[in-house]
């Protein structure tokens, strides 16, 4: 046995490491690209329903705006009117 043996030998062992490492390397790969797909679906979905209900409150909320508006008003002048009365 030579030395080019053990070359020869050393270059099958080393592809053959390296095609393994390789395919698991692939096979990890794989799964985790279809774990954050399922993820990021989900976070998809979760946030449409938070669109959507966020849409659904501001469209409750626009009728009652006007009479907020008033209220806000009103206590702004309430404000106003104590505030020259306490002054000196």
């Amino acid at each position: 046995m030579g030395i080019e043996w053990f070359r020869d030998l050393t270059i099958i062992i080393m592809g053959s490491v390296t095609t393994v490492v390789l395919i698991f390397g692939a096979i990890l790969a794989y799964r985790l690209y279809r774990k954050l797909n399922a993820t990021l679906s989900l976070i998809k979905e979760a946030s449409q329903m938070a669109y959507d209900a966020v849409k659904l409150m501001q469209e409750t909320i626009k009728p009652l705006l006007p009479i907020m508006n008033l209220i806000q008003g009103i206590s702004g002048a309430f404000k106003s009117i104590s505030k020259m009365f306490t002054q000196e």
